[in-house]
């Protein structure tokens, strides 16, 4: 589904460790204390680049804000939410993702900036052909597989089409469908090898014949274009059930043309998302979803849609996907950003990608060992040697190596590396000496070891050695944190407990009124005949349905049908027709069917007929009472002094 329908989205706020230095303090929060450092920090970082006005925040306002997010994550340390498993393994997982580009040593020029930024800028729509062959394949195999693309290759240089020959012959399994067209693409969304080969081929051409680990393809390039850059847009859903029929994706599109007479009419359109969406999380945020690309949305013609959307503000026509009917807006339009503003995300993206730039563990770990001055005891190494040496050919090496368990073997910054944890390594890799003279290979062992060593620690001091990186990882440690107790203080209670969401309903002023709306019934007679009798019966005395039926319907024969119908304008073609003086809808028979009823003004609405309205005002005094009492818990207090020397960010 489309990547961000069925995100959960949740706003993390961005507050940096304490450098923990002598620093003046602007609030106390039970046992934390937030230095004006910290807080100004991460003020100016969440008021910047803000561009609706009325959402910046003074100093005092985005306080508020943020002891808010302090409270939360202060309760769920406080409860162990930080000592969970789940949170444990996740939190890990991030920390290695994070800190892989902080313990290597890649280099690039700003050659290599500049062709990723051209990269970014300009997208190629390509072609592709694969031909499988593993990097583990025998020279036999490689050679096989070469000669049957090197003849695909002279069959299309030859004339022949390549999309045909691609879905004839391609390995890749999406060739048998798109017969290889794989679209448009951009920097750094393939394996480098083929980008790199996608840009350097003119258009219209065929590559040469390049190599990945997947195996051997030839690519051809139709076309370059400026990248149509990022899109915000919010849309309003009517999915469609599983195994759907056609009949009632026909229904769902009347729905949705009806919703979308009254967004093209000067409704709301994110109140029209919350009341209509069948995307519940977009709903909840009037219908906004992430910003995508043409080529990061999971859905091609969702994507062509929106971007077919030349203003901001536009309303698409309702478009159909594999997953429902859709109304976009657009929101906003972002085009690639200047090169200097764009640059330290290249370098950052070249610096976690060793197969563009020159990639060497050797030369990190020669930076590491200069760094923290590692030392090695040569004397305690050649007697690891000679005692190797001695057992050849024998089973207990680690009994032979013994007597030097205690002697230091390797020393760097504050580590000490014993003969022991050498020699345990060496058990652990399996290790047995296979030659008299083991120097050679218990060198590379050796080197082994210190560099993984050297990584460890190495790991240990990121957050000091990088504030980038420490706020980064304090980041996603709290807003793990928060979504974990939200969830369970606030969001499943809103969404589970329905016995208190109905005693909230009860007590609370009903402030959700439906617009004027036709209640009543849709008829359909038989004939026009029997119509003309219903109406008149109607016009002189009010009937039931039962007393309408019993009239004119038999055992044997139904001569009139109802339809109970409680909608607004725009929301029954039939009913706009009679009732608003609506166009008549398409073969449409009004000499047998016609409406009854009346116009209801400002009639209240039902918590099932407003349910997701009231179910996030109740998360909102569920939250609001959360906070009381987690104030009355932690108490705060606010050095107004040192608050007023923040300046508003402008």
């Amino acid at each position: 589904m489309i990547r961000s329908f069925s995100l959960v989205l949740f706003v993390i706020f961005s507050f940096t460790v304490s450098a923990q230095k002598k620093n003046e303090i602007v609030v106390a929060i039970g046992d934390i204390q937030v230095s004006k450092e910290e807080f100004e920090a991460n003020y100016s970082k969440n008021n910047t680049n803000i561009l609706d006005e009325k959402d910046k925040k003074t100093p005092a306002e985005y306080l508020d804000l943020y002891i808010r997010f302090k409270l939360k994550v202060l309760e769920a340390q406080k409860l162990g939410y930080d000592t969970v498993r789940s949170f444990v393994d996740e939190l890990k997982g991030y920390r290695q993702e994070l800190a892989e580009p902080y313990l290597t040593d890649v280099t690039y020029n700003d050659e290599m900036v500049q062709t990723a930024y051209h990269r970014t800028k300009y997208e190629r729509k390509v072609s592709h052909l694969l031909i499988r062959v593993s990097p583990e394949s025998s020279p036999a195999d490689t050679l096989v597989a070469w000669n049957r693309i090197a003849d695909l290759r002279k069959q299309i240089i030859a004339g022949a089409d390549f999309n045909e020959i691609a879905a004839q012959h391609s390995e890749d399994p999406s060739a048998a469908q798109n017969k290889g067209l794989l679209g448009y693409f951009s920097a750094f969304q393939m394996v480098y090898p083929f980008e790199d080969a996608a840009y350097r081929t003119p258009v219209g051409q065929v590559s040469e014949i390049i190599r990945t680990r997947f195996g051997y393809h030839l690519l051809k390039v139709h076309d370059e274009r400026l990248t149509p850059g990022e899109i915000k847009v919010a849309h309003i859903m009517k999915m469609f059930p599983q195994q759907a029929s056609e009949e009632t994706i026909a229904k769902l599109k009347l729905t949705a043309d009806s919703i979308w007479q009254k967004a093209t009419s000067g409704a709301d359109f994110a109140e029209l998302a919350k009341t209509y969406s069948d995307d519940k999380q977009s709903a909840a945020e009037g219908g906004a979803m992430n910003w995508f690309t043409p080529t990061n949305m999971g859905v091609p013609s969702f994507a062509e849609a929106a971007f077919a959307l030349k203003n901001d503000g536009d309303i698409s026509p309702v478009i159909r996907t594999p997953f429902g009917w859709h109304i976009i807006k657009r929101l906003e339009l972002r085009t690639t950003q200047p090169f200097e503003k764009l640059r330290p995300e290249l370098e950052a993206k070249i610096k976690q990608n060793p197969a563009i730039s020159k990639y060497s563990d050797e030369a990190f770990d020669r930076e590491l060992r200069a760094e923290y001055q590692l030392k090695l005891d040569e004397t305690n190494f050649n007697k690891i040697v000679e005692l190797v040496a001695d057992t050849v050919g024998k089973k207990d090496l680690s009994t032979q190596l013994n007597p030097l368990n205690d002697n230091q073997l390797v020393r760097f910054a504050n580590q000490t590396l014993t003969c022991g944890n050498f020699t345990g390594y060496l058990k652990n890799q399996n290790y047995s000496p296979e030659s008299p003279n083991p120097e050679p290979g218990l060198k590379i062992k050796l080197n082994q070891f210190i560099n993984q060593k050297l990584l460890e620690y190495e790991n240990t001091q990121l957050e000091k050695k990088h504030p980038e990186f420490a706020r980064i990882y304090g980041e996603y440690h709290d807003g793990i944190l928060l979504f974990n107790i939200s969830k369970d203080k606030i969001w499943d209670v809103a969404s589970t407990d329905t016995t208190r969401l109905q005693n909230y309903f009860e007590q609370t002023t009903k402030k959700y009124s439906w617009n004027d709306r036709f209640k009543g019934w849709i008829i359909q007679a038989k004939d026009a005949e029997i119509r003309t009798r219903v109406e008149t019966l109607l016009d002189k005395k009010e009937l039931d349905k039962q007393e309408l039926t019993d009239l004119f319907n038999t055992k044997t024969e139904n001569n009139i049908q109802f339809t109970d119908v409680a909608v607004e304008k725009g929301e029954n073609p039939l009913v706009d027709y009679f009732i608003w003086s609506g166009p008549k809808p398409a073969g449409f028979d009004e000499t047998t069917t016609f409406v009854h009823g009346k116009i209801v003004q400002n009639e209240q609405k039902e918590l099932k007929d407003a349910w997701g309205l009231y179910s996030s005002d109740f998360q909102e005094q569920i939250e609001k009472e959360w906070i009381d009492s987690l104030q009355k818990k932690y108490p705060t207090v606010i050095n107004k002094k040192a608050l007023k020397k923040i300046a508003m960010i402008e």
